[in-house]
């Protein structure tokens, strides 16, 4: 049986067969220090793993081995950590961090900061730039809960433009993710709507977007329940696989490359099974 769903207001098509989900368990799981108990995005770079913690946490990025140990960590000035939940990284020079949180849909004070990534994994303290940047369409801070769409977690390089994969809390929940560029040489900006995508309108605790990594031509979205494979053709965006992670954890934290996933979860609170880094062979 195969499902068909069309894209609002976008000509991009979301087939999925009952066959292209996916379930596996993690073939490999490291505990991560307390200090990044709150780990909420991921990069891998020179076999190491960079990482930051979200919402009201020092601005500081986090490099670990794969044994977990922390090697070494780059203070950012010029920067606040009021709610970072993303980052990105160009392939050549420049590391991007998401101050892009935003679970009551009310900031107006949303931004990304770049810095040289061989400057946080060389120095103590690393000056950042600012882009700030809004949502043209969003009038109401907050908007009414049908159209609570201005949260987001996901974030990637594409042609060289940021790309904000939003987290979805509308009520009732509807599963639509909307996608934002961001041009990455600019100091203010208004992020352009491009695209929907329709995810399954389950709730936000099963398909918000928490995560976004993209390897060669795939872009991959994480959720708590789920990882979404999309492919461009002809720039519309296919959904082609859906993996089922094997239990239910904070993960916020996703970067893929030729062999595998890596994933890392939360436990802020202390009373879930995370902060753990799991490698998953693709």
């Amino acid at each position: 049986m195969i499902h068909k769903y069309t894209f609002v207001k976008y000509s991009f098509i979301y087939i999925l067969s009952l066959h292209s989900f996916l379930t596996w368990s993690q073939e490999q799981k490291v505990k991560l220090p307390k200090e990044l108990k709150e780990s909420s995005a991921l990069i891998v770079y020179q076999n190491t793993f960079l990482t930051i913690n979200d919402s009201g946490n020092e601005p500081k990025i986090y490099q670990f081995n794969r044994r977990g140990e922390i090697i070494h960590t780059a203070y950012l000035t010029n920067a606040k950590n009021i709610d970072w939940e993303a980052m990105a990284f160009d392939g050549k020079e420049y590391l991007f961090i998401g101050d892009i949180g935003n679970n009551s849909n009310k900031r107006k004070d949303l931004c990304i900061y770049k810095v040289p990534i061989t400057k946080i994994l060389e120095e103590d303290t690393v000056f950042a730039e600012k882009i700030e940047f809004s949502y043209p369409e969003q009038i109401n801070f907050p908007p009414e809960k049908s159209s609570l769409y201005y949260d987001a977690e996901g974030m990637i390089i594409k042609d060289g433009n940021l790309l904000i994969f939003t987290k979805n809390r509308t009520i009732p929940f509807d599963g639509i993710v909307k996608i934002y560029e961001i041009p990455t040489n600019s100091e203010v900006s208004y992020a352009r709507l491009i695209g929907e995508i329709q995810l399954p309108a389950s709730n936000w605790k099963i398909d918000s977007v928490t995560d976004a990594s993209i390897h060669e031509e795939e872009i991959f979205l994480l959720t708590y329940t789920k990882i979404y494979t999309l492919q461009s053709i002809d720039n519309h965006w296919q959904i082609k696989k859906v993996i089922e992670h094997s239990e239910w954890t904070q993960k916020e934290g996703m970067y893929v490359d030729n062999e595998n996933f890596y994933l890392t979860d939360e436990n802020s609170l202390g009373i879930f099974k995370g902060n753990f880094l799991y490698i998953q062979k693709r």
